[in-house]
């Protein structure tokens, strides 16, 4: 049973909420009726939420429009001259501001090309995959009979070793990655001190990282043939990264990669325990992991919304925004727009338009780590069907996180799996 304030407690009233409530709670833990609240009214001018690195209690959001409808996001997710992805917010606070996810053209057509030659598919599915295929075998093993805290146990820990491989950096370090991505993301439950503490340590541990590369490269020795040094040595029509930018390449990786796909996984394992027709269905036909995976990112994507600043005034969806203010694109609500997807809220495999789903975003910006992410979940599943019969709810309830909007995701994954 998943514990859900938002099935405890009566909807309010269509009409008496407003955006400016997206950010509490319970509509974090379940956001997606109250999506369902807002979405045919028109646009709505109001909520202020916190983007990645920012602080709550320390920096101030900017108050933002909010696009639920499918046509809607999708039109200013592709209008890159009228919808900046610069981050005023992020870059006025104390974290590293991020790669690519904050870069606008021209700049971002280079930084783009330049990371395509450090993510070639043959790291992704000849170097990394292999070694994500034993590493989730010996999670697996090692996990106890009996109830399983998934989230902890598993889910969280993966996409942060994974990331210390492809990156270069010990993969003994892997918890610390976890703690800082999750803080970054403004998500879990942080004091303000505590993300202050945890934006100073990741900057300063990649920054330490990567010059330490340079001087190994420097001083004429091999280095390992791994992202970060890929994203050294990568250029495109004579231009290369500066160092800081290969720090923060390295930064954005990992923040991105670690707390979001821990996510993903964690949502994917709930489906398995919550409906138990998938299992056997997966395990006897294996070609329905992909479509199984695809079906949960439309559905239960982690990522809900990204912010864009208009740099023109501009009409979306009858709202008349000015030069100047915020937009809040919440994928996760267009992947569920019943004008896109029928019976949204039903997962089906192999939905006919699943590809359509929004959840690595749309355009220039879709998300270079999709392959990577994938690549995880297509294991992880693959691994638990080789070694279980099933997978049960725990004897504990399911926890989603309340911490912050970004990401929907649990924060206790409790199941049995039955070997």
């Amino acid at each position: 049973m998943e514990e859900s304030p938002v099935s405890q407690t009566r909807l309010p009233d269509a009409a008496s909420f407003t955006v400016e409530s997206l950010n509490r709670p319970e509509v974090i833990a379940n956001p997606y009726p109250y999506y369902a609240l807002l979405r045919d009214r028109p646009p709505q001018f109001g909520l202020r939420d916190w983007p990645p690195g920012t602080v709550p209690g320390q920096d101030v959001p900017e108050p933002s429009w909010v696009f639920l409808k499918y046509a809607d996001v999708a039109a200013a997710a592709k209008n890159h001259d009228a919808f900046s992805s610069r981050d005023p917010m992020q870059e006025a606070s104390d974290a590293p501001t991020l790669m690519l996810v904050n870069h606008d053209r021209p700049r971002h057509t280079v930084l783009r090309n330049i990371a395509k030659q450090a993510f070639t598919p043959k790291r992704v599915e000849h170097d990394v995959a292999p070694w994500v295929e034993r590493t989730v075998a010996g999670m697996i093993a090692e996990l106890p009979d009996g109830d399983v805290e998934f989230m902890h146990d598993f889910a969280e820990v993966l996409p942060a070793r994974v990331m210390t491989r492809l990156i270069g950096t010990p993969e003994g370090d892997y918890d610390k990655l976890r703690r800082w991505a999750s803080a970054f993301m403004v998500t879990s439950d942080f004091t303000l001190e505590e993300r202050n503490q945890c934006n100073r340590e990741i900057a300063m541990y990649y920054a330490e990282a990567v010059a330490e590369r340079y001087r190994d490269i420097e001083r004429g020795l091999t280095p390992p043939d791994d992202l970060m040094t890929a994203f050294i040595r990568a250029e495109d029509e004579g231009e290369s990264l500066t160092r800081d930018e290969v720090t923060r390449f390295c930064l954005t990786l990992v923040v991105a990669g670690a707390e979001t796909t821990g996510y993903l996984l964690g949502n994917l394992a709930c489906t398995l325990a919550q409906e138990p027709q998938f299992f056997p269905m997966l395990k006897q036909d294996r070609r329905l992991v992909r479509p199984f995976i695809e079906e949960s990112l439309r559905r239960d994507g982690p990522p809900q919304r990204l912010f864009r600043v208009a740099t023109m005034d501009v009409e979306i969806g009858g709202a008349q925004i000015r030069a100047g203010e915020w937009a809040a694109l919440f994928y996760a609500a267009a992947n569920r727009d019943p004008a896109v997807f029928e019976s949204p809220d039903e997962f089906i495999l192999n939905r006919p338009n699943v590809g359509r789903q929004l959840t690595f975003g749309h355009g220039i910006h879709h998300c270079m780590g999709a392959g990577i992410a994938r690549l995880e979940a297509d294991k992880m599943i693959n691994g638990l069907l080789d070694r279980c019969s099933r997978i049960d709810p725990g004897s504990q309830p399911f926890k989603r996180q309340t911490g912050g909007l970004l990401n929907y995701g649990l924060d206790r994954c409790p199941i049995v799996l039955v070997r």
